[in-house]
């Protein structure tokens, strides 16, 4: 919860509307939930009308890398940003793109994974998030939540604007599916082995970078792009997406032919 410029935790809220007798369905990462049950723990707070919800996180970006982001796109645009998302469905489900909607009405779109935040979130997390102790059977939460990965277009339950996993972790999980109206969602049974031999950050942490501690660096002293630049080098950092963009207009046995041609040379 943001305010007055300042991040601060949502448990106390939590606590307050438990001790009032209200029903709260809390949500965040694996963390986020643990954090929560050892705060209401310590305050002695009845957690009996609580219900959790934790995402399979594959660990979220660190914040310096966030806020100078948006600082860059409001200084090229010259207005304050009013909204921002990552996963904004420009053509479906997959690919995801950034969408930033500024003050003035203008918006900017771009691919995520293109981006600099894009090429920094793939590589780049808190610290602590690559020894994650909320993994596997240490997700403390009633439900566990994620993309269904692995699922194609030809399966059943495929949905051009994306399919979720619910892992349902205990009867309160149980009973909070059972509250969902069938009108305004679709729920079936799915595979979970399948499910999670497709999305392995359920049970695993990201391996950390070798250069993780000069990116840190490069991040404070030289700002994002340019620390971006650094990790990828200048070459393959332009020329990559200028090869990626050429290849989808080329026909696969052609592209082959043209590898094949450079290799001998």
């Amino acid at each position: 919860m943001l305010i007055n410029g300042k991040y601060l935790p949502l448990w106390p809220l939590a606590a307050e509307k438990l001790n009032a007798g209200r029903e709260v369905l809390f949500t965040g990462l694996g963390c986020d939930i643990a954090a929560l049950y050892s705060y209401l723990k310590a305050n002695h707070i009845d957690a009996s009308k609580l219900y959790t919800l934790d995402l399979i996180c594959f660990g979220p970006a660190i914040p310096e890398i966030h806020r100078q982001y948006i600082d860059s796109l409001e200084k090229k645009y010259h207005s304050r940003m009013k909204s921002f998302t990552v996963r904004h469905k420009l053509t479906g489900w997959i690919p995801r793109y950034i969408r930033a909607e500024f003050e003035d009405g203008r918006a900017y779109i771009t691919h995520f994974y293109d981006s600099d935040y894009g090429k920094a979130f793939g590589l780049y997390t808190r610290e602590h998030c690559y020894s994650c102790r909320f993994k596997g059977i240490n997700h403390q939460a009633d439900i566990t939540v994620g993309d269904y990965w692995g699922l194609t277009p030809k399966m059943p339950g495929w949905n051009v604007d994306g399919v979720s996993i619910f892992l349902v972790r205990t009867d309160k999980g149980q009973e909070l599916i059972s509250r969902i109206d069938p009108q305004e969602f679709t729920v079936e049974p799915a595979d979970v082995n399948f499910a999670l031999e497709h999305n392995p950050m359920y049970s695993e942490s990201r391996k950390k970078p070798q250069d993780y501690r000069k990116f840190c660096d490069d991040l404070k002293i030289y700002g994002l792009h340019k620390a971006i630049v650094n990790h990828f080098g200048f070459a393959d950092y332009y020329l990559r997406p200028i090869k990626a963009h050429v290849k989808k207009y080329i026909p696969a046995p052609i592209w082959q032919m043209l590898k094949k041609i450079f290799r001998r040379k």
